[in-house]
């Protein structure tokens, strides 16, 4: 059987320690019977040895701020609280890899599970998620959408964000000095180096980045209120799957339920308002509201020409 490269194979373990445990408190009896039959476990070992199971919690504690405590019965669990100012970004993370580890485990399921197909970038994850890990920068080879040739060059990660099944890192360009954001689907090559940098201070941080940025497009500028309304059948959509956190319902506009959004006008954002056609109206502001109006004529024109 071919094996994954070590650094794949160790993420995955990790993944499957942190959601064996979050079950519930469990013995190392209980974990190593569980690991002997797990799909994960591609070396097919009896057990984890002792040293290796206290480094993966070790590495965990570091790689997502969770800390596998153990009881005076000798049990070990998952605090129920995370208080890193990461803990959902980790969540989130953990909870996909960690979905993935347990249907290898379910033989029979794959098939009654189908999940929307992510790019290739996604088996960067791990080399990135070390250099997180580390403060280590990494060399990657880049070409973005519409570009003739690669480029390679030394960057700073700073985050991983998920959008519309693409994965997106946040990195600093030492070179240029500037924050910008890549494709992980565009990225062709990545190489660790041993070149530290510091994390960024309190104004700089990952959430403050894309504070009020839908996607991952952050605009030169200050956001704007932007109102909406749409209709009955499309507002549940809304209700229970919020654009941003400063998604807002309001008052109902000329009868129909509406919303407000505190966000970057960025195209990222004017897409997904675009997907409920005529069963959405953009109120607020001016500006946007001349621009979807001027969209519409277009498409118009272009099914009347």
């Amino acid at each position: 059987m071919k094996k994954k490269s070590s650094n794949a194979y160790l993420v995955e373990c990790y993944i499957w320690l942190v959601n064996t445990i979050s079950r519930g408190p469990i013995t190392r009896a209980q974990i190593d019977e569980k690991w002997a039959h797990s799909a994960v476990n591609d070396y097919k070992q009896d057990c984890i040895p002792e040293s290796n199971f206290h480094r993966w919690r070790r590495v965990i504690e570091l790689m997502f701020d969770i800390e596998i405590k153990c009881n005076s019965r000798g049990e070990y669990y998952i605090e129920e609280e995370d208080k890193s100012s990461n803990a959902d970004l980790h969540h989130r993370l953990i909870t996909m890899m960690g979905v993935n580890s347990l249907l290898k485990d379910t033989k029979g399921l794959r098939d009654k599970i189908i999940f929307e197909s992510v790019p290739s970038g996604d088996k960067f994850l791990a080399p990135i998620i070390e250099a997180l890990r580390d403060q280590c920068a990494i060399q990657i080879t880049h070409q973005g959408f519409g570009k003739p040739k690669p480029s390679t060059f030394i960057v700073e990660p700073y985050c991983l964000k998920m959008f519309k099944q693409r994965w997106y890192m946040l990195a600093h360009s030492p070179y240029i000095d500037e924050f910008r954001v890549y494709g992980l689907d565009r990225i062709l090559d990545i190489e660790p180096t041993n070149q530290k940098y510091e994390l960024p201070d309190g104004s700089c941080t990952a959430k403050r980045y894309f504070r009020n940025v839908y996607g991952v497009t952050a605009l030169d500028g200050e956001p704007e209120f932007i109102t909406i309304s749409i209709s009955e059948e499309q507002a549940p959509y809304l209700r229970t799957l919020p654009l941003d956190d400063s998604q807002k319902e309001i008052e109902p506009i000329n009868g129909y339920p509406a919303f407000s959004f505190y966000v970057y006008p960025s195209e990222d954002f004017c897409q997904e308002l675009r997907k409920y056609g005529s069963d959405l109206e953009v109120h607020e502001p001016e500006w946007l509201r001349k621009y979807f109006a001027e969209d519409a004529e277009k498409v118009n024109e272009m099914y009347n020409s």
